[in-house]
């Protein structure tokens, strides 16, 4: 009988049919990544014909160590573009992308023996970036510093491309790598190692070169690039050209995670992608689908963001991408 079980279990029991009862699922595990060093983002070239994309290791010292933690991963550039839509200074928009090689190797090409997975590169702060944002530094053609404001309005996106039968940008489904995180997931005291930056809830996440999961096979030989990762963002034009940044350096911490997802722009809200997020998603064998305020998403393993932070703290955001549902 039920009054003969200990008080623990009864509470146990009690609490047990009240989450039945509402629909309620208990609180899932959040993942815990494995942290591979910090690294830093460059696009140079911005306003030109010549655009190119870096991502180096950054020396990033704990307070009890001697030697900077910078293995990081080794990437080999593939493309790099920019272009514009919109009117200057009246709201239109420069949208970058990078697309890089992935090897499961650190930066200096040593590799790896373990198999990669999902393999991300999380946006990051430290108290010298930009407005409490994830760029580093912001740069124009003259070699002197642009608006650090801009950095509030850098937003990430999938990679894009500009549809001239639309008039209108879509997303590559060659290059859809942004992915967004709920605060929980980027807490990074609760990376492996903890992570010596601030973490922001998106990034960029790393796909296997044949199209077939994200997976990364350890011991890679040296010429053996598995992945591909696009990084991306738009920023406002400026009402003169020569306020543009021609240069943009971003922070991002590299990490592995058992978490499988994708997410849903929000440009593909008003403008559909030749591939939809639910078959990006079911390419991964039924990944969750992150989605943002307007998302008229209705399929399985939803998960409405709503909005993730760009800048600030998450005790004290700053900006958004997104808005509050």
């Amino acid at each position: 009988m039920v009054s003969n079980l200990p008080l623990q279990r009864l509470l146990l029991l009690t609490l047990t049919g009240l989450l039945a009862s509402c629909g309620t699922s208990p609180l899932q595990s959040v993942p815990v990544p494995n942290a591979l060093g910090v690294m830093e983002l460059t696009f140079t070239g911005l306003g030109t014909s010549h655009v190119s994309a870096t991502v180096e290791p950054l020396g990033v010292l704990r307070p009890q160590d001697t030697t900077a933690l910078a293995s990081g991963i080794q990437l080999r550039s593939v493309a790099t573009s920019a272009f514009d839509v919109g009117p200057r200074g009246a709201g239109g928009q420069r949208y970058l992308s990078a697309t890089f090689e992935v090897r499961n190797a650190s930066a200096d090409g040593t590799a790896y023996s373990t198999v990669r997975q999902n393999l991300t590169f999380f946006a990051a702060n430290r108290v010298s970036n930009l407005s409490g944002t994830a760029v580093t530094k912001l740069v124009r053609f003259d070699n002197t510093d642009a608006d650090p404001a801009i950095a509030l309005n850098m937003l990430p996106t999938h990679g894009m491309q500009f549809s001239p039968t639309l008039n209108n940008v879509i997303v590559d489904p060659q290059a859809a790598d942004f992915q967004a995180f709920r605060e929980t997931e980027v807490d990074a005291s609760t990376f492996t190692p903890a992570s010596t930056v601030a973490l922001f809830p998106y990034g960029f996440v790393v796909r296997n070169a044949s199209g077939t999961g994200r997976d990364l096979p350890g011991n890679p030989t040296p010429e053996q690039f598995n992945g591909r990762v696009t990084f991306a963002y738009r920023l406002p034009l400026q009402s003169a050209a020569d306020a543009d940044p021609y240069q943009v350096r971003i922070l991002v911490q590299a990490a592995d995670t058992s978490l499988v997802r994708v997410t849903e722009s929000l440009e593909e809200q008003s403008t559909a992608a030749a591939q939809t997020p639910a078959q990006r998603a079911a390419a991964l064998g039924g990944a969750e689908v992150a989605t943002f305020k307007g998302s008229t998403y209705s399929g399985a393993n939803a998960v409405p963001l709503c909005q993730v932070r760009t800048a600030g703290t998450s005790a004290a955001p700053t900006a958004f991408l997104g808005g509050p549902c």
